[in-house]
Parts: C-alpha cells; sequence; structure tokens
C-alpha cells in the first residue's frame, strides 16, 4: 500500500490526539508509575517526556506502548512524542497532567527523638522520610492522647515535611507523630518529640523503664514434666533442684501406702457385709438358731469397718492434698522465684549477681545456711528462718 510520506505527521499527529484523549491510562504499581498508550501505525519507537513541577525533564525511549517510572509523589506533566525510522521525534502529544500519590506507609529517616527544653524549642520542625507528600496527614498527640494543633505543614521534595507549631502553647512531655498517606497507609511514632520545663524533668521523661524479665515459660514446662528439673534449667543450688522430687517420692510413697489401706479396709466392710448377709439368710432359710448370734456378732463389727474405711479414705484426700501442694510449689518456685540474675550498678561496668535466698538461724544471732537452733540448748530445730536476697561479685 503506498502512502504520501507528505501527509505522516498530520496522520500521527491525529492519532496521537485520539489515544491522548480517549486511551491513555495511569496507574500505580508498587515498583513505580505505569503510562500506557495505544499503538500508532508505522511508528519507529516512542519517547515519553515527564516534566515535574519545577520544570526539570525526564526522557524515556522505548519501543513499547506502555513505561514503567519510578517518580515521588508530586505533580507532573507528560506526552508522548512518535519516532520515525531514523529516531526521531516526528510529532508530539499536548501536554496531559497528572498527580504521583503513594499508597504506601510513610517512612521517617530523620532523627526519630527529638529533646528539646520548652525556652529552645523551634517553631518548626522538619521530618525526612520516603514516600511523603503534599497529601501525607500529620497528627501530633500529647502524652494524654490529646491532638497538638499545628500551625502549618509544608511539604519540600524530594521527601520532607516542615511541620510549624504554635510557640504560644508548646507541649509538654512526651509527643507521638503519625503519618497518614492515602488508602490508610499510617506510620506512627511514639516518642517523636520530648519537651519538659527544666534538665531534670527531661531527663525524667528520656529515662526507659526497665523491661520486665520475661516469665520462665520454658523453665515451668520442664517443672510440669519432672519436678526439680526447671530449678536446674534455672541454674538452682542442688539442694533446690533436687528438694521437690525427694518431697513427691516421699509423699508418694505416703499417699500410695494410704491408697493400699483405703482398699483393704474397704475390702474389710464389703466382706464382713457379705458374711452379714450369708449368715442371716442361712439362719432365716434353715431356721437354725444357732446362726444367729454368729449374724449378730458379725453385723456389731460392720460399723468399726466402716468407720475404720472412713477414716482411711480421709486420710488418703489428706496424703493426695499434700501430694498436690508440693507439685504446685514446684511450678511457683520455678515461676516467682528465679535462680541467679545478673544486673549492672548504675554508673559502672560491673555485673552483680543476685539470688533469692533462703535460710535457717539459730538462737546465738548467727545465720547459717542450711542449719539452726530452737534455743540455746537446742540442737535439732531451727530457730527460725531468713528471706532474703544474696549479692555477689
Amino acid at each position: 500500500m503506498w502512502t504520501d510520506r507528505r501527509f505522516l505527521p498530520s496522520i500521527y499527529l491525529l492519532a496521537i490526539l485520539f489515544c491522548s484523549i480517549f486511551s491513555f491510562p495511569l496507574s500505580a504499581k508498587e515498583d513505580g508509575i505505569k503510562l500506557e498508550w495505544k499503538p500508532i501505525a508505522e511508528a519507529g519507537g516512542y519517547l515519553v517526556e515527564v516534566k515535574d513541577s519545577s520544570g526539570r525533564i525526564r526522557r524515556e525511549k522505548t519501543n513499547s506502548t506502555s513505561i514503567l517510572l519510578d517518580l515521588p509523589a508530586g505533580n507532573y506533566e507528560h506526552r508522548i512524542g512518535v519516532l520515525n525510522r531514523y529516531g526521531r521525534v516526528s510529532v508530539f502529544s499536548s501536554w496531559i497532567p497528572f498527580h504521583v500519590i503513594f499508597a504506601r506507609p510513610p517512612e521517617i529517616t530523620s532523627q526519630t527523638q527529638n529533646k528539646f527544653l520548652t525556652k529552645d524549642l523551634p517553631e518548626s520542625i522538619e521530618i525526612k522520610g520516603k514516600y511523603l507528600s503534599d497529601v501525607t496527614k500529620v497528627v501530633l498527640k500529647d502524652r494524654n492522647g490529646k491532638e497538638i494543633p499545628l500551625k502549618s505543614v509544608e511539604f519540600r521534595e524530594p521527601d520532607i515535611l516542615i511541620i510549624t507549631m504554635d510557640p504560644s502553647n508548646p507541649p509538654e512531655g512526651l509527643v507521638s507523630l503519625k503519618l497518614e498517606n492515602p488508602k490508610n497507609k499510617v506510620t506512627e511514632l511514639g516518642e517523636f518529640l520530648v519537651v519538659a520545663e527544666t534538665p531534670e524533668k527531661l531527663a525524667e521523661y528520656l529515662k526507659k523503664p526497665e523491661p520486665s524479665p520475661p516469665f520462665p515459660w520454658p523453665a515451668l514446662a520442664r517443672s510440669a514434666v519432672l519436678p526439680g528439673w526447671g530449678q536446674a534449667y534455672q541454674g538452682k543450688s542442688n539442694t533446690r533442684s533436687f528438694a521437690f522430687p525427694t518431697l513427691l517420692i516421699v509423699a508418694g510413697v505416703y499417699t500410695a501406702t494410704r491408697a493400699d489401706a483405703y482398699t483393704k479396709s474397704l475390702s474389710e466392710l464389703d466382706s464382713a457385709r457379705q458374711t452379714n448377709l450369708l449368715l442371716s439368710t442361712n439362719a432365716v432359710q434353715s431356721g437354725n438358731t444357732a446362726l444367729f448370734p454368729l449374724a449378730i456378732a458379725n453385723y456389731a463389727g460392720i460399723p468399726g469397718k466402716y468407720s475404720k474405711a472412713v477414716g482411711e479414705y480421709q486420710n488418703l484426700q489428706v496424703s493426695l492434698g499434700i501430694l498436690g501442694i508440693i507439685y504446685l510449689a514446684n511450678l511457683l518456685d520455678v515461676s516467682f522465684f528465679p535462680g541467679p540474675q545478673s544486673v549492672k550498678i548504675e554508673g559502672t561496668n560491673t555485673d552483680v549477681t543476685w539470688n533469692p535466698l533462703v535460710r535457717s538461724s539459730y538462737s546465738g544471732g548467727v545465720p547459717t545456711p542450711g542449719r539452726g537452733f530452737a534455743s540455746a540448748d537446742s540442737k535439732i530445730l531451727p530457730a527460725g528462718w531468713e528471706l532474703g536476697v544474696q549479692f555477689s561479685w
């Protein structure tokens, strides 16, 4: 098919105008901004020009009908040029404005904590980051959760926000920052700004609370499976590690003895009842009066055997209770009375190890771990027990 080359620029211009009006979609991807257009017949490629708000023009050549551009948020204009077979632009479309808004959580790259005395608090604070734009919403809240009014929020390219506060009403204490982009993409900073009247108050605000030690779940699980294992895992003394399994073994043996005695007392009671029923039945059916005294004597012994069975059952309950208390004490010991812990002395690099300690004492006033006396003449019972903390370094 023959075409007059003189009419090609006009054909290109009409085609591009048609595409600009009807088929110039713009879409945002996670890795950039995608521009698309319909193909132009006999085009040797395309030149994409993107102009930012300051007038700088970025040029990209492509043979495709789409291009992916990494652009910061802001206002732009773009146009498409059609290349001929020599790689030169035959015609451009008109400039078409568009606006880039990031639907990503803002990122803060500047100093994340600003510390000021009230008298030194600047009127404006700069926030540097990524994915910031003029549509990024900025919220400051004081330590009571009350929003702090801002005089202005200014966006400066490429990624800077300048927030201006009211100097006549400065905040006090810890101030949190919330940055929000479109589609509810939020970034929050709990201690963005710290303001105080005096240096002492500022230091108090900045002082971090000591983190509470984590609950000893691993040690608790071990002691739940095998009493004493958790104590050994925590580095406690052999005495504490072997105390609970030893007590549980003793209590277990005692409980087994009580259970055996209860079983025997039940067997004796059941045997006496069966014997009484047999004697009474035979005496009534045979008319043998000699069996009645035996039946009466056997019946008279049943209440005693019943009382014995009840007593053994109560003893069994007590022993089971003791067994449960020892097992529970084993779990409480490993949960709330940890082994040796290392702490640092403020102002030094020295580590101090502290350990909960239970020890006996005698009446002479000199405590001796593991032994003691009930009185000056007693050599058996301790006079008392002391609960404290032992430090070593």
